[in-house]
Formats: structure tokens, C-alpha cells, sequence
């Protein structure tokens, strides 16, 4: 029994172990520096030996493909079957994500994207309220949202919001219909303030601006309210409103109240029918029989 487990344990220990773990038997890891990836695979093959590329980092000073690092280090001698970590060079820098900078300001914006290896073109600025926060993100002159996928150290535009702007000619919008009045408002920055109506309204659609304020010329700040006076009637029906409104929102006086065809011409010549005369194809305006005559300028008629 004795000689028995001594030759067990000599042939477990001495032979079998040797051989299952290949004792003495190591293989010098080549040097694999100067090689391409294809030709370090091909040399780690022969070698019966495992490996594990990266290709996270890229250098622009060595060629595609080529080694750029292996572990472990030339001439380390190892077991057949071992792992080898490689670098490997990547043809172009891997792609990277655009961060969410859209409503940031510019600063932190400027950051994030030098993080994300990214970097900043061309700055555009756009009317708004937002003073310069990220509008949009631009990349070859297309709008990109985040975690759109770029080459790294591609330059992106920046649309960036330019602030309210401070004494803008107001535009006329007498003779618009509401929708219209209120594109034209937004359009310019400027915020739909009251909507007075006119009369009753059957179909919104023949709804039409017959007054402004501020009027069309004044100087105004973006960012605030325009009033509306809308009503699906006839300029001629309108004209009275129009001139206590001149008196409520102007320094009134006969010399500069909108005279009939002249407010006929900015509805658009709806009221030519109805306002007017045609004598030879010029349209006359009709004065109403009970508006006062007249007065010497600087006179106020109440």
C-alpha cells in the first residue's frame, strides 16, 4: 500500500501536473512594436498564444493599423494559452457623442463640447429672448440634435440667441387677418397683446386688422405686447372707431387722422365698393356729412 500511494503521488505531482500545466515549458513573447495588428495576430497564432486587441486610443503619427502598445512587454516568457493585450492603432478617431447644449449658455456649452473632443466653428446669432443660449447645433450646415454621432475634433456651428432688440419699427398689420397679424407679431419678437373685437363673428376667417397699437413706424421693444382691433365689417362701417382711436392713441388732428381712402388702401381696397366713389377709376374718399370742418393746426377736437 505504501509503494502504491508513493507511485500515485509521484505520477500525480511529478508527471501528470508537469505535463497538464506545461511546467518548463515557456514561450518569449515576441516584439510585435514595429508590426501591423494583421501581422501580430498572425505571429500570436503561430505561437499558440491567446490576445485581446483595443483600438481605443489613436495616434496620427503612426499608420493605421500599426502596434501601438502590447502587454506583456517584449521577451516576458509565458505558458501557451496566455492572453496578450494589444493597442492597437484605429484608421480615424473613434466617433464621439454630441452633448445636450441646447438651452445652455454659451460658455458651458463652449466646455462641453472640448470634452466631448468636439470643437466650435462658426457662432450665428438669432433674435431672442434667450441672450446667448444655444438656439440649434449646426454640423456641415445641418441641424444635429444630442448623442448625434461625429468624428472627433469636427467643428459644429452654434445658433445662439441674440437678446431682445430695442427700438424695432413696428410693422403694419391693418388689413391682416387675425392669423396673419399674428404670424407678422411673433415673427418679430414681439408678444399678441389684446385682441378687441368688433361687432359679431361668424367665421373668424373674414376677420380683419383695422387698428394697431403701437401703430405701424412707431418704435417698439421686442418682447412686448401688441394690441389687435379686428371685425369682419366694411373700412366704411369703421371709420369712426378708427378715429377715437386715432384720438385715444395719437396726437390727434385732422392733418394726420387716416383719411377714408387711405385706410381703404390699407385694407387691402376691401372698402373701394363701399368707401368710395369711382370717378374715372380714382377712388374719391367720402367725407361723412356731420364730421366737424377743419381746424387751424394745433387745434384739438375732443
Amino acid at each position: 500500500m505504501g509503494l502504491l500511494c508513493f507511485g500515485l503521488y509521484h505520477f500525480i505531482f511529478k508527471v501528470w501536473l508537469d505535463s497538464y500545466t506545461n511546467h518548463n515549458e515557456e514561450i518569449e513573447i515576441p516584439d510585435l512594436s514595429k508590426m501591423t495588428i494583421q501581422q501580430a495576430v498572425k505571429t500570436l497564432d503561430s505561437l499558440e498564444l491567446t490576445y485581446e486587441i483595443d483600438s481605443v486610443r489613436h495616434d496620427s503619427a503612426r499608420p493605421a493599423y500599426a502596434v501601438l502598445d502590447f502587454y506583456p512587454a517584449k521577451g516576458f516568457k509565458v505558458k501557451e494559452g496566455r492572453r496578450i493585450f494589444i493597442k492597437s492603432n484605429p484608421k480615424s478617431w473613434r466617433p464621439v457623442a454630441l452633448p445636450d447644449i441646447v438651452g445652455k449658455s454659451k460658455r458651458l456649452a463652449f466646455t462641453q463640447l472640448k470634452l466631448a473632443g468636439l470643437a466650435v466653428g462658426d457662432t450665428i446669432y438669432e433674435p431672442d429672448i434667450a441672450k446667448d443660449a444655444v438656439l440649434r447645433v449646426l454640423f456641415q450646415g445641418k441641424q444635429i440634435t444630442k448623442n448625434t454621432e461625429l468624428p472627433r475634433f469636427a467643428k459644429v456651428d452654434l445658433v445662439l440667441g441674440k437678446g431682445l432688440e430695442y427700438g424695432v419699427d413696428m410693422p403694419g398689420l391693418v388689413g391682416m387677418t387675425l392669423e396673419q397679424a399674428k404670424s407678422s407679431i411673433l415673427a418679430n419678437r414681439f408678444e399678441v397683446g389684446r385682441v378687441n373685437y368688433e361687432g359679431t363673428v361668424s367665421d373668424s376667417a373674414l376677420l380683419r386688422v383695422y387698428y394697431q397699437y403701437p401703430l405701424r413706424g412707431d418704435n417698439y421693444d421686442q418682447g412686448l405686447p401688441v394690441d389687435l382691433w379686428v371685425s369682419a365689417k366694411e373700412p366704411k362701417e369703421l371709420q369712426n372707431l378708427v378715429k377715437d382711436l386715432d384720438r385715444q392713441y395719437r396726437n390727434f388732428s385732422e392733418n394726420d387722422s387716416i383719411a377714408a381712402a387711405k385706410y381703404a388702401e390699407e385694407l387691402g381696397g376691401r372698402g373701394n365698393s363701399s368707401n368710395t366713389k369711382n370717378q374715372g377709376n380714382s377712388p374719391v374718399p367720402v367725407t361723412p356729412k356731420n364730421d366737424p370742418p377743419p381746424q387751424p393746426d394745433g387745434v384739438q377736437i375732443d
